[in-house]
């Protein structure tokens, strides 16, 4: 009687408890795990849950996201691996090529969305002319490229004034009970990196240098939540007239709903990755900038971008070849 949930269970207790897996991952999987539980097929005995039972269950899922689809497709795989450990199953239907059907979800995947130069333009000017607590923040993550996560974890010792530079190794996350915290790692292995202190952006970390605080960015002694920074960014997107929303309740107002307002502070990051990929950075070294984990990843984020420059690189091509014949 052994449900395909107590197995999930299993699992994910097992793998925090030997400490193969961190607090931030026990609560992904939690998640992910909330959402089988919301089928009939969580409940079920595994024993009896045949092949139809997980293809129905699967093609429930088109509404969520790809990523999300796939996490929920390896968590039911481990689920059954587990079972054949425990002899509970003599087959495992996912390792049987053609048996499992892993549906494509009927969302787009996400565009990369990022500020056109001009928009850049205003959002620095707005930074100029209204300096506040924030401020340094966003132009860390305008001019290195960084996840929010990343910048907000920072503290004095991951900077290096000398060499010009920074030390990236841990970032923001969630315990177990959902509380933010500053990890002992970042986002993937990758993303442990040293990052060159520009002159964009050492007078700003000069100055959060000097006052010696153990975490650069706090708040009250707390640590900064990336939603607090998310809300400041589209104020700012507002005050700069930056994918503004306009209604009619005042005739010359401004007006952006900061629930439903597209602007996110990611669109930094993707900003930086443009800048680089416009002035003709390689995507080898971008790729280490960012902490992408392969240069495949670098690539397939940013085709289109990439696409814009392609005929500029033919061109090169060409004009190479007519000097040699």
């Amino acid at each position: 009687n052994i449900t395909l949930l107590n197995i999930i269970n299993m699992n994910i207790e097992e793998q925090f408890r030997s400490n193969k897996i961190s607090e931030v991952t026990y609560k992904r999987k939690s998640d992910t795990k909330k959402i089988i539980e919301r089928y009939k097929i969580a409940n079920m005995p595994i024993q009896k849950i045949s092949t139809v039972d997980i293809n129905d269950f699967l093609i429930n899922l088109t509404d969520y996201s790809n990523s999300v689809i796939s996490k929920v497709s390896q968590m039911l795989k481990s689920a059954f691996d587990k079972s054949l450990l425990l002899n509970i199953l003599s087959s495992n239907p996912f390792s049987i090529k053609g048996l499992i059907t892993i549906p494509k979800s009927k969302k787009e995947n996400k565009k990369i969305d990022s500020l056109t130069i001009e928009e850049q333009k205003l959002f620095v000017k707005e930074l100029e002319k209204n300096y506040d607590k924030y401020t340094d923040i966003f132009y860390i993550l305008l001019f290195t490229g960084m996840r929010v996560g990343e910048v907000l974890a920072l503290s004095s010792s991951d900077i290096d004034l000398n060499k010009k530079i920074i030390h990236i190794s841990k970032t923001l996350t969630k315990d177990k009970n959902d509380k933010i915290i500053i990890g002992n790692s970042t986002k993937t292995y990758s993303g442990v990196r040293d990052i060159p202190i520009t002159d964009l952006i050492y007078k700003y970390l000069e100055n959060l240098h000097k006052g010696g605080n153990k975490t650069l960015f706090s708040q009250n002694g707390k640590i900064i939540s990336p939603n607090t920074i998310n809300s400041h960014f589209k104020r700012i997107c507002k005050n700069a007239n930056i994918k503004v929303v306009n209604t009619k309740k005042k005739k010359y107002d401004k007006f952006v709903n900061l629930k439903s307002s597209s602007v996110n502070t990611h669109m930094l990051r993707h900003t930086y990755a443009t800048r680089c990929i416009e002035s003709g950075m390689s995507a080898v070294v971008l790729s280490k900038l960012l902490g992408h984990k392969d240069i495949e990843t670098t690539l397939n984020t940013y085709t289109t971008v990439f696409n814009k420059f392609k005929q500029e690189e033919i061109d090169k091509y060409l004009n190479y070849m007519y000097g040699l014949l």
